[in-house]
């Protein structure tokens, strides 16, 4: 019997969202491997204006096809969205699936995978969050960063960190380099060695290409 969207407890599932958005992702941890926040541009985002927040339906039998269109459906809202503040880089919206029960998660990092070419070739990132995730920070392989209380999908532009999620594959590395390239000139003022070490190693694994 599907359920009825009278049976899903909307305000609970946002106010769930809204404490781990303010009280994990937004503070620091002790096994992230270094200092500030989780995430730190949930904060000016959210001050900002520019986080917006849906809920989509999975209904009680969800399938690969439906959560990876519901993504796909959130780039396309990301594009046409009339943003509040003006700071592309603050822009994020965060997909919240209320009713995606905890034995079907897994779906979501299939859908997470499936879409993330689209997404980087429009500059974006996309993440998956729910209870049982097993993505992990990437300074630290034994912490699991990205348990969430609610099941979500979370979009914003690609940032100067994100060379560790995009190293893995050289379109997205490409996509990384034509961005923020320019911090990595023989003149760069980075202070940390380890985003150095990572786009070297990438640059020097993908000259070839």
């Amino acid at each position: 019997m599907t359920p009825k969207t009278s049976d899903v407890d909307f305000e609970s599932a946002l106010e769930s969202v809204d404490s781990w958005l303010s009280e994990y992702i937004s503070a620091s941890h002790p096994e992230i491997g270094r200092t500030g926040p989780i995430c730190p541009f949930v904060s000016p985002s959210r001050k900002n204006r520019t986080m917006e927040v849906r809920i989509r339906l999975v209904g009680h039998a969800p399938s690969l096809e439906l959560v990876e269109e519901i993504a796909r459906s959130g780039l396309r809202e990301y594009e046409l969205t009339t943003w509040q503040g003006r700071n592309p880089m603050l822009q994020a919206m965060v997909i919240v699936l209320p009713d995606l029960r905890s034995e079907d998660t897994g779906l979501l990092d299939q859908a997470q995978a499936h879409v993330k070419d689209d997404f980087v070739a429009n500059g974006l990132m996309i993440g998956q969050f729910h209870e049982n995730c097993r993505v992990t920070a990437a300074r630290n392989p034994r912490f699991a960063v990205s348990r969430a209380p609610v099941p979500l999908l979370a979009i914003r532009s690609i940032a100067l960190h994100d060379i560790f999620f995009l190293s893995e594959r050289p379109h997205w590395f490409q996509q990384y380099k034509a961005k923020f390239g320019k911090f990595y000139g023989p003149d760069s003022t980075l202070m940390d060695p380890l985003l150095i070490e990572r786009f070297r190693e990438s640059e020097q694994a993908y000259a070839a290409g």
